[in-house]
């Protein structure tokens, strides 16, 4: 499972070191795990595990935490974020749009009009989708 949740998140453009690092910490059968158990387990070097544990704390996956009586500096998945970054991503979808629109006005040529309004279709489509399904979302979380 380790491999295949490492691959799906290089799909979506983790890069390789940083997807092992977040795998592992999803898969750890505890909290979370210290850097040295990372850089043991994944074998890599304690670099690498504090450039990928830097990355994925900027935005805002992993914490660093503290385990009493232990000197280590510990990492943990972040719970509840995963619909926060789609919402991010949905959002940039009504930026696309307006900015689409923003082109359509400028009175472009027949065929760059075509293409730009065949975008402007699609994007506000899944703008309207997104919103209802974060919505629905949002009132599961409630629940």
């Amino acid at each position: 499972m380790h491999e295949r949740l490492t691959r799906m998140l290089e799909e979506v453009g983790f890069p390789h070191t940083i997807a092992r690092v977040y795998t592992a910490l999803t898969l750890a059968p505890g909290e979370g795990l210290s850097a040295s158990d990372l850089a043991e387990e994944l074998e890599i070097s304690k670099a690498s595990v504090s450039n990928a544990t830097q990355f994925l704390a900027g935005i805002d996956l992993v914490e660093r935490y503290r385990v009493r009586g232990s000197r280590k500096t510990h990492y943990r998945i972040l719970k509840d974020v995963w619909g926060t970054i789609l919402a991010k991503k949905f959002a940039a979808i009504g930026y696309i749009r307006r900015t689409v629109e923003e082109a359509i006005t400028l009175e472009p040529g027949d065929k760059a009009r075509a293409r730009l309004e065949e975008m402007h279709d699609v994007y506000s489509f899944f703008e309207t989708e997104f919103e209802e399904v974060m919505s629905r979302w949002n009132e599961r979380k409630k629940a």
